[in-house]
């Protein structure tokens, strides 16, 4: 990994070497560093790691995080650019976020190809420790929020003027999805795509408010039903609008995201109990159920100086069917604060204090399983450039 970071370093920097005068070239990075204290019950620790029911976890952790990055941004007179990032953290590994290109053909259109973030749900809260806590908690992932992810696309925006814009990517389809229930890594599964996936935004800017209605929709097929069952289509589609408003040092930020089969796409949505509900069932009489899903978060801010309190909130709920068809439902929340604040140029600490409530697992006709309760508390150091 350590080679693999050089070489990446390198061809980066030769990038940079070898530009045009005329190109204008940006360069950056930030460290990310995670100190702080995991706190499971007895009952959250098994639901995470399968241990013993009676024993709760407690842990002091001190990491680099994988969202900790280094990039370079590249633009010419004819209004084309290029922009590269590379992640690294968490035991040397480095990775490939971002890397797409863009010409901006006049004031009005703009066509990009690459990798990058998607038009859909493009907010999350001010929720950054614990990306390695083995419940993924950043953004609040698994308690709200849908991470649309980082993937391969072609895209077109559309400007009307400085106030609203249009946005369409068509997104790879392929990739992982998670089967119902499962924990940890994610797997394949036998499926068809016929189209790409389609993300939409539609940003609107009035006044001192920004709105972000978008919407997600893939296609899919599934390769192996039941013998005889004509029920063979998995479609996953998810509404989302999001609203960022600032009145002077005060910020409000929140959005909403409902819609089927979160899991079935590429995309983020942690480990949490409804994460893990949130997949169509292939059930024993050969249809396929969809899996439900709401989630929601809001963060007040105040800025006072260099420091900026949040106030966060997040809710997510799925409701679905196992392979009997009986009906399951998993509901997760959070609460907290997170305080960033800026001590010098470049150099920020984010005290954070996150409570996540898993709530139970309920199946028709079953004793209800408690989930427990877990809390992250610490320090997030941020250096950047």
């Amino acid at each position: 990994m350590k080679k693999l970071f050089t070489i990446g370093m390198a061809a980066l920097l030769l990038i940079v070497l070898t530009l045009p005068a005329a190109a204008k070239v940006k360069i950056g990075g930030i460290v990310f560093t995670d100190a702080y204290y995991l706190d499971r019950s007895k009952e959250n620790a098994h639901f995470y790691y399968g241990s013993d029911a009676n024993v709760s976890y407690t842990n002091i952790r001190i990491e680099v995080p994988t969202h900790s990055r280094f990039y370079v941004t590249w633009t010419n007179e004819d209004n084309v650019g290029m922009h590269i990032e590379l992640g690294f953290g968490n035991g040397n590994t480095v990775g490939l976020r971002k890397a797409y290109g863009w010409w901006d053909v006049n004031s009005m259109f703009q066509l990009m190809a690459g990798k990058s973030t998607t038009p859909f749900s493009p907010l999350y809260p001010s929720q950054l420790l614990g990306t390695h806590s083995g419940s993924h908690n950043i953004g609040g992932k698994g308690y709200g929020e849908f991470y649309s992810g980082r993937f391969a696309q072609v895209r077109g925006t559309f400007k009307f003027g400085k106030n609203a814009r249009l946005v369409i990517a068509l997104v790879d389809p392929n990739g992982k999805a998670k089967k119902v229930g499962q924990m940890g890594p994610w797997n394949d599964y036998q499926t068809n795509t016929k189209i790409p996936r389609i993300d939409i935004g539609v940003p609107i800017y009035v006044g001192p408010a920004k709105f972000y209605p978008t919407f997600l929709y893939q296609h899919r097929t599934v390769d192996n039903p039941e013998p005889g069952s004509a029920d063979n289509d998995l479609d996953t589609y998810i509404a989302s609008l999001g609203v960022k408003a600032g009145f002077g040092p005060f910020v409000i930020a929140a959005e909403g995201n409902y819609g089927n089969n979160w899991g079935n796409t590429r995309g983020q949505i942690g480990y949490s109990p409804p994460s893990a509900l949130a997949n169509a069932v292939l059930k024993n009489n050969g249809q396929i159920n969809d899996a439900n899903t709401y989630g929601f978060w809001f963060d007040l801010s105040y800025k006072f100086g260099p420091i900026t309190p949040h106030l966060i909130y997040g809710q997510m709920k799925t409701k679905n069917e196992n392979a009997a068809g009986a009906e399951m439902e998993a509901k997760s929340q959070m609460w907290g604060v997170s305080i960033p604040i800026d001590l010098a140029k470049g150099f920020r600490i984010r005290p954070e204090l996150m409570w996540y409530d898993d709530g139970d697992t309920s199946t028709a006709g079953s004793t209800s399983v408690d989930n427990g309760k877990y809390g992250i508390y610490g320090l997030k150091f941020e250096v950047k450039f």
